[in-house]
């Protein structure tokens, strides 16, 4: 394909081919690339160039938003880029470079993110949570959650709850019991601990 024209406008480059399509690119690839002194381009190299475009601009968008939102898997900021309009193999290569050069770690952003809910959440809601935002099975069996933590966050919860309760109220201690057992807590343990404080 000849090249009728180059121009540079900011951060692009444009290219206008005999057949009067119009190719808009990265700067720097197009400088990289020595595109300023080609008279003719072929269909291969031209979709080369498109894609380290499209690569480049990955890169440039993940590193504002890794910046923003640090506690993301990185299927969620695959997710991202592809929201934004890139395709498939661009966005899986932009983030294998950031995981490549160690500025996404999802198993760090794992364990920061249990650290922020171990005293608030069930050790099964942290797990619901981290499957929710796309962080990999093999992330999260490496993670040590604590079920021991659980009885506590049970006990200042169940306080709350049964503040308001009447004790003869089966229907509302019903309600609390499902509650609990929805986000993972153990039958048993709720329907002892709610006897031991309603001395039942």
């Amino acid at each position: 394909m000849r090249i009728l024209d180059k121009k540079i406008v900011g951060s692009r480059a444009l290219l206008v081919f005999d057949e009067g399509k119009e190719v808009e690119i990265d700067r720097e690839v197009y400088l990289e690339k020595g595109l300023y002194a080609k008279d003719e381009i072929d269909q291969k190299e031209l979709e080369e160039v498109l894609f380290e475009s499209g690569l480049k601009s990955a890169k440039k968008m993940l590193v504002s938003y890794i910046q923003r939102y640090p506690l993301k898997s990185e299927y969620g900021y695959y997710k991202y880029l592809l929201s934004r309009g890139y395709d498939s193999a661009t966005a899986l290569k932009a983030v294998a470079y950031f995981v490549n050069s160690g500025y996404i770690d999802e198993m760090e952003a794992a364990k920061k993110l249990v650290n922020k809910y171990q005293k608030k959440k069930s050790s099964f809601e942290i797990l619901q949570l981290l499957r929710k935002n796309g962080f990999k099975s093999s992330t999260i069996s490496k993670l040590n959650l604590k079920p021991e933590n659980d009885k506590e966050i049970l006990v200042k919860l169940l306080q709350k709850k049964l503040r308001r309760v009447n004790k003869k109220d089966s229907k509302e201690i019903l309600k609390i019991i499902k509650w609990f057992v929805s986000r993972g807590y153990d039958y048993n343990t709720v329907v002892e601990k709610i006897r031991e404080f309603l001395d039942y």
